[in-house]
């Protein structure tokens, strides 16, 4: 069973937004990422910076793939956490309502760019314009989740969530105290 805003999934997501990002942008020619970069570093030190932090986005993803396989059994072995992950969605969903948020157009445009950035054929100026636009809605998505938490019910029921749903990962497949530990190295080193 899927929920959107579950505090495991929220954090996956948060990492994975700005890597998927990272990768899909990772494919722009060496002059537009070098024209940044002070003209003391060579640009093939561009390239080697570009490659690691592909390697440490697809390790990030591997690891992100087992802990979501983890999560699917221990969602299945604890039917109640469903029940729970589905009671603080819908709360946090009628908050979404109230404020009148509608994050599923932000995520959609999103998802689109980040399909126009991995074409080969797109100019390094229409590049540009996508990063700042998925910045926005990054930005846009972040802010609306703070807001939405700073209501004490839904924060308390995030973090019940999360904290439920981890214990209870850990429970049914002991790796996941190391797999967390990696995960968050591995964010802190692709975010040097």
């Amino acid at each position: 069973m899927q929920t959107k805003t579950s505090g495991l999934k929220t954090k996956l997501l948060k990492v994975a937004a700005p890597i998927a990002l990272a990768c899909a942008f990772a494919a722009a020619p060496a002059v537009a990422m070098a024209k940044d970069a002070p003209t003391t570093v060579p640009m093939a030190s561009s390239h080697q910076i570009t490659a690691e932090q592909q390697h440490v986005a697809g390790e990030i993803g591997k690891i992100q793939q087992q802990l979501a396989a983890i999560r699917v059994e221990t969602l299945k072995a604890n039917p109640q956490l469903i029940t729970e992950m589905k009671a603080y969605e819908t709360a946090f969903n009628n908050k979404v309502k109230a404020l009148g948020y509608q994050p599923e157009k932000l995520i959609k445009r999103a998802q689109e760019i980040q399909v126009e950035a991995t074409k080969k054929d797109i100019s390094n100026d229409k590049r540009t314009e996508l990063v700042k636009e998925f910045t926005t809605i990054r930005t846009t998505l972040e802010k609306q989740q703070r807001t939405i938490l700073n209501d004490p019910a839904i924060s308390k029921q995030d973090k019940q969530v999360q904290d439920d749903v981890i214990n209870a990962m850990k429970k049914q497949d002991p790796k996941t105290t190391d797999l967390l530990k990696q995960l968050d190295q591995l964010v802190m080193q692709f975010k040097k």
